[in-house]
């Protein structure tokens, strides 16, 4: 495998040259109100700038009835293995000369094969899929380009803000840094869209002076950490890369003693990497991996990022 392609794979942030698949695009129309209940909430509001590409309704439903019952681990790695062999589509949320809330569970990068995985077992309707991929996706759920989660770490935030990830998982041998997130404005010639002066501006004022803290764990504590990682869990590839903070994501799949990493590779599409550990060695630039767990709740909490503090949205 060529690993230095999966370096930025899959992200929706970051532009390769790879054969893309044309997908013919439905209009959805507007996604009525949801009843109150459930993973649908009374908060959900309708969605008029949508686009549900063309199988992935019935690629939902078939997701669905596979994973009914099923504690959410069990749930993530049999969605995992469900969609082995999907194509890979770069560049996934860029489809269009505007941003609209794309679901696609036909083609994936590696971002979006995560993220439509975590949606699909947390959500009991088609409906409830579609707004909580509009909460995970957007911050606030608003949807434009400069509020799309760019990074792994502002999505996993919006993940666990809406209950749907455990909110601070700690792993044997885990590590911590500090680091810069502004590859986007340091890089703006691989973003088609950032050729706008408008959402450059607004960019670059998002990613002026911002460091956060990830925890992750080093190459070196891998293997004393795997008895403790199970199927279901996401995996991001913790990068050395300036301004970066993941590289690549995927889920995490258990076959007796060994850890396997599912994942939306270019060239390859949805493939199963044998031996977790022996991959992400293999990754360039890789330090370590950020693991997170996927958590079943009765509902989801329809919250907006403001609200992280608040404890009516724990």
């Amino acid at each position: 495998m060529d690993f230095t392609a999966l370096l930025f794979a899959g992200l929706t942030t970051l532009s390769l040259s790879v054969g893309q698949q044309e997908s013919r695009i439905i209009p959805s129309g507007n996604l009525q109100q949801l009843p109150t209940g459930g993973a649908t909430s009374s908060l959900f509001q309708s969605i008029d700038e949508s686009v549900v590409v063309e199988g992935t309704r019935s690629k939902f439903e078939r997701a669905r009835s596979l994973i009914r019952g099923l504690p959410v681990n069990e749930a993530m790695a049999r969605l995992a293995e469900f969609f082995l062999g999907s194509p890979y589509l770069a560049m996934s949320l860029d489809q269009s000369g505007r941003e609209q809330l794309r679901l696609d569970l036909t083609q994936f990068d590696c971002m979006l094969f995560v993220e439509q995985l975590l949606a699909i077992v947390s959500a009991d309707s088609f409906d409830g899929f579609a707004e909580l991929t509009r909460r995970l996706r957007y911050r606030n759920g608003e949807i434009s380009y400069c509020t799309r989660q760019h990074y792994f770490h502002d999505w996993v935030g919006s993940a666990q803000l809406q209950g749907v990830l455990e909110a601070s998982p700690a792993w044997p041998g885990q590590a911590r840094r500090h680091l810069s997130l502004n590859f986007m404005s340091s890089h703006r010639d691989r973003y088609p869209a950032l050729q706008s002066p408008a959402l450059f501006d607004c960019i670059d004022e998002l990613e002026q002076g911002r460091r956060i803290d990830q925890h992750y764990l080093p190459l070196a504590a891998l293997n004393d950490a795997l008895p403790s990682l199970q199927s279901g869990d996401i995996f991001a590839v913790a990068t050395r890369v300036e301004g970066l903070d993941v590289s690549h994501t995927g889920v995490l799949v258990r076959d007796g003693s060994r850890l396997d990493a599912i994942h939306a590779a270019p060239g390859r599409g949805v493939m199963r990497s044998r031996s977790f550990t022996t991959y992400l060695r293999s990754v360039p630039d890789a330090i370590g991996a950020v693991i997170v767990r996927p958590q079943r709740v009765k509902s989801v909490h329809f919250c907006s990022n403001e609200a992280l503090t608040s404890k009516s949205c724990r």
